[in-house]
């Protein structure tokens, strides 16, 4: 029989060496972000476009190559599609920065004087400069080499995409022989699609906005929209805040700026806190504390795109963690559940 002494040492034990073990994971994890980020990317587009495939084989008969073909054709074409419409954005963004310039300058002067109205004197002078210098203009021309720099990592994730659902060819149906990889994938699945389409629906409804009141660089704010809103509870802020600059450029601080971002906190509002819940139901079962944290610690790891992954990568570590008896009580910590 263990006796007091040696149960104390065994778990200080166990406690340490899990600590040394996170820390080597997590450096492993940095070191190696290069080739895991595109990888897990691909492993959650992955677990959508294998239900595709598996539906175009089950429910329009599609023989198993045609309907693997087919999936990845759909994700090429959609990538081509957004690359194509948001350099044309961007390019007719550039065509007019220099109106857009002399617009900032004049909102600038405009504000100025209404300071001096009210006894608050400024100099227009060195502000006039400053804003002639700022290189805002040439962060949106620098926008192409980052474009060069996703096309190539996004090249390296349809690449992983299509040797994962080659793997599917034999077995396309979206059933797995082990259980706790069919509720990993079957969880993931659902949040990623739910989150695909709701989504999707924001972005949507954003670019009829920005459209409507004619704000240049409509599909590119549409597109980061989309993207952003897999990013949990900060994302939908950022979302509304990025066109801001453009507004401001082009309106000021009239009606219209306000109108615009009004109608976009309303609609993320409505569709994040409304509308989502309802199909996610509880989620990913992880509490929100658990989503911020996972938020930070995989933004700190990987960055931008750790953000975009903290979700679904946090809810597979919980699952498997629920799976072996002695990591169940930190599941049932992360879910917001105190251990039995």
């Amino acid at each position: 029989m263990i006796d007091k002494t040696s149960w104390y040492y065994q778990k200080m034990s166990a406690i340490c060496l899990t600590i040394i073990a996170a820390g080597i994971i997590t450096a492993g994890l940095v070191y190696t972000r290069t080739l895991m980020i595109p990888l897990v990317i691909a492993i959650f587009c992955y677990t959508i476009l294998a239900q595709m495939a598996a539906l175009l084989h089950r429910k329009f008969s599609f023989p198993a190559w045609l309907a693997v073909t087919v999936s990845i054709l759909f994700f090429a074409l959609c990538f081509a599609g957004i690359i194509y419409f948001t350099v044309n954005s961007v390019g007719g963004f550039l065509k007019g920065a220099e109106v857009y310039r002399e617009n900032l300058l004049a909102t600038a002067a405009d504000l100025v004087h209404k300071l001096a109205d009210k006894g608050i004197v400024l100099d227009q002078n060195s502000i006039i400069t400053y804003l002639r210098e700022l290189p805002l203009f040439d962060w949106f021309k620098n926008f192409g080499k980052q474009l060069f720099s996703l096309v190539s990592n996004v090249t390296l994730i349809i690449l992983f995409i299509i040797f994962l659902l080659l793997g599917e060819r034999k077995a396309l149906p979206s059933t797995s022989p082990n259980p706790l990889v069919q509720e990993m994938l079957s969880n993931v699945s659902k949040y990623l699609s739910v989150k695909l389409v709701t989504s999707l629906i924001t972005a949507a409804i954003v670019w009829i906005i920005l459209v409507a009141f004619q704000v240049k660089l409509a599909f590119l704010f549409a597109l980061l929209t989309f993207l952003l809103n897999f990013i949990p509870s900060i994302g939908s802020i950022v979302a509304v805040l990025l066109p801001a600059p453009v507004l401001f450029l082009q309106y000021g601080l009239g009606a219209p700026f306000f109108a615009v971002i009004g109608l976009m906190t309303a609609t993320q509002f409505t569709i994040g806190n409304l509308i989502e819940p309802r199909f996610l139901g509880d989620g990913m079962d992880l509490h929100p504390v658990v989503v911020i944290a996972s938020l930070i610690f995989w933004g700190l790891v990987w960055g931008v795109p750790g953000a975009f992954l903290s979700v679904p990568i946090t809810a597979s570590i919980k699952i498997v963690l629920s799976k072996i008896k002695h990591t169940r009580p930190v599941a049932e910590l992360l879910a917001g559940r105190l251990p039995r």
